[in-house]
């Protein structure tokens, strides 16, 4: 079995496998990883050619909300602070939020297609369509305030060597955020070999807050000031589509019955279809999605730590 790089066990074992992809997870400190790592030649080209993010797009404006929430988190913590860089920056949007916060932002996006979409957004100077390690050769002597890996380490080969060198970049008394998906989630405990973030070859690791804390006990020029885990209303519908599915509706329990051709919806149906969409997925689900979150159990863990 292969040794877990995060904390140094060999108690490890395969948990699943997608396509040529294979998954192993460590009982030492639970995190999930891809073995054998995809080469990092391969990981470029997949991220200068094909790599698209069509969910980070269409939320713009839940992501937008998010980013403001962070952004007065950041500021609590460094009240003085004012220079903030984001690596794997995306579209931009939480760029274009600090930017009109008067924050001076600086970015990282290496995916070319998502790139483009950054330089709309005003930010064509202010980020760059690197990789972090190129960026790294080039800007090091830049350092910053604030840093924040928003749904980037779980994409990262080597997860202690980058955070080593992002620390160098940050500031003494700098804030680092840190948003990626938990481990030691209601979400991950439902969909096990379906989990909804278990996505290769961009997704190498997954982490839950005991595998982060092990990461960060290797660094040690750090101190973790808050750490908790939030939740959206689609991780609900993802944890009811699977206990559903396992109590029979849907699954092979059914696969005796006869098929039947798929027919037109008709106007009532999609009236019904709509109806439901607004009660439950408008109105109940973001009303329950608290409650993923209670005992740190939420599907997105966010960490804020401080570089002394």
């Amino acid at each position: 079995m292969p040794t877990c790089e995060i904390c140094g066990s060999n108690q490890t074992e395969f948990f699943h496998k997608i396509e040529n992809y294979s998954y192993y997870q460590c009982h030492n400190c639970t995190a999930l990883f891809l073995h054998p790592r995809p080469p990092l030649q391969i990981l470029t080209k997949y991220y200068r050619s094909d790599f698209e993010y069509t969910a980070g797009e269409a939320n713009e404006e839940q992501n937008r909300l998010r980013a403001g929430k962070i952004l007065a988190k950041l500021k609590e913590f460094n009240s003085r602070g004012r220079k903030l860089l984001d690596i794997g920056s995306g579209f931009g949007y939480f760029l274009d939020e600090a930017n009109n916060l008067n924050f001076r932002v600086s970015g990282v996006e290496p995916a070319k297609k998502i790139y483009k979409t950054a330089i709309n957004l005003r930010l064509k100077t202010k980020v760059k369509n690197l990789s972090f390690e190129k960026y790294y050769e080039r800007y090091k002597s830049q350092t910053f305030d604030f840093i924040t890996l928003t749904h980037l380490i779980e994409h990262i080969p080597y997860p202690h060597d980058f955070i080593t060198k992002v620390l160098d970049l940050l500031n003494p008394g700098g804030i680092l955020y840190i948003e990626t998906p938990n481990l030691n989630s209601r979400l991950f405990k439902a969909e096990k070999t379906n989990y909804t973030f278990l996505t290769p070859p961009d997704h190498i690791w997954l982490f839950s807050l005991a595998s982060l804390k092990f990461l960060f006990k290797k660094i040690k020029r750090v101190e973790i000031l808050r750490a908790s885990s939030y939740s959206q209303p689609e991780h609900l519908m993802g944890i009811l589509k699977t206990k559903l599915k396992n109590t029979g509706h849907g699954s092979k329990n059914n696969s005796n019955r006869p098929s039947t051709p798929s027919l037109p919806m008709s106007g009532y149906r999609r009236g019904f279809q709509n109806v439901k969409y607004l009660f439950f997925d408008k109105l109940l689900a973001p009303l329950f999605t608290p409650w993923l979150n209670i005992g740190g159990y939420g599907s997105i863990l966010e960490l804020y730590i401080r570089k002394s």
